[in-house]
């Protein structure tokens, strides 16, 4: 399996439920679920050139996560795939709560 490159540094964003987060989350990730992203993310992340890594449980939402945000223009958006995945990529470890 191939891996592409993730852009560092880059602001990690969680579009998991809030029951998902609060499980276990990458350390420093804003929590945006995917069917808030749309209209949350241009107050959170106006400029549409930051390096952001999307991630979810398996990667299947943060794949819709990355095709909304294209359409909206953010140029440097990446999937990163499941949060167990993308932890041990960064080599971080997952945290609990906020």
């Amino acid at each position: 399996m191939t891996t592409t490159p993730l852009p560092s540094p880059a602001t990690l964003i969680d579009v998991r439920s809030t029951n998902e987060y609060m499980a276990h989350h990458l350390p420093g990730a804003l929590h945006i679920p995917l069917a808030q992203l749309a209209e949350d993310i241009v107050h959170k992340i106006p400029l549409r050139a930051t390096p952001i890594i999307l991630y979810c449980a398996s990667g299947a939402r943060s794949e819709q996560a990355l095709g909304l945000l294209q359409m909206m223009g953010y140029t440097d958006a990446h999937n990163g795939g499941g949060a167990a995945h993308l932890a041990e990529r960064l080599q971080v470890k997952l945290q609990e709560g906020l």
